[in-house]
């Protein structure tokens, strides 16, 4: 099955999950929606490849809109911290609730890295230069950490870019520090890891 199918129906059943069947993470739906779209507009970015001067500025457009997008799927990631509306008290013997939004949560995350992975891989044979491709994806690597950032610590909306955008720029630039500095690094790290582990598993053979 390909790459695009697999995360289409794992997506759809994840967000079927949330909609029916999900009491404890009511933000699950949203950032399932969220992490996913910037998938479908990496597939849709070579049809806007411009061949013909008129076409750059449509490809700008929606370049611009898929690179605002993107740091939603890595965001998924960090969803991981409301693991701790669970006890996991080992001592108390088994709570099966517990472990099935774990593993709903989990699955979500898993998605996301898929999700990313398969942008990476994508976004690095976009175009005929390796060195502009393998740029285009360490680009995209910063403007996710910087985005978590943005929606973590300074809880700005992707929409906000839309109508509030120089408020945008007003507390990013305020914000911006050594901490700042280190927590993009962090997340850049651990994008490469999983890029590399991606790349890694492809050679197999």
């Amino acid at each position: 099955m390909k790459a695009r199918y697999i995360a289409r129906t794992v997506f759809l059943i994840l967000i079927m999950i949330s909609i029916f069947f999900n009491s404890y993470y009511p933000f699950m739906t949203l950032n399932l929606f969220l992490a996913y779209v910037p998938f479908e507009l990496c597939l849709l970015l070579n049809l806007f490849k411009p061949r013909q001067k008129y076409e750059w500025p449509l490809f700008i457009i929606f370049a611009l809109i898929f690179v605002l997008m993107v740091p939603n799927t890595l965001y998924m990631v960090t969803d991981l911290i409301h693991l701790n509306q669970f006890a996991f008290n080992f001592y108390q013997g088994l709570n099966i609730t517990e472990w099935a939004y774990f593993t709903f949560l989990v699955a979500g995350v898993l998605l996301a890295i898929y999700l990313l992975i398969v942008m990476f891989l994508e976004m690095e044979r976009f175009t005929h230069r390796l060195w502009l491709n393998r740029t285009i994806v360490i680009a995209m690597m910063f403007l996710n950490g910087l985005g978590i950032f943005i929606g973590r610590f300074l809880r700005l909306h992707s929409v906000y870019l839309i109508n509030e955008p120089v408020r945008i720029l007003n507390e990013v630039s305020a914000s911006l520090n050594w901490n700042t500095l280190c927590f993009v690094l962090l997340l850049v790290a651990l994008q490469m890891m999983l890029f590399a582990f991606a790349k890694g598993v492809r050679d197999v053979k």
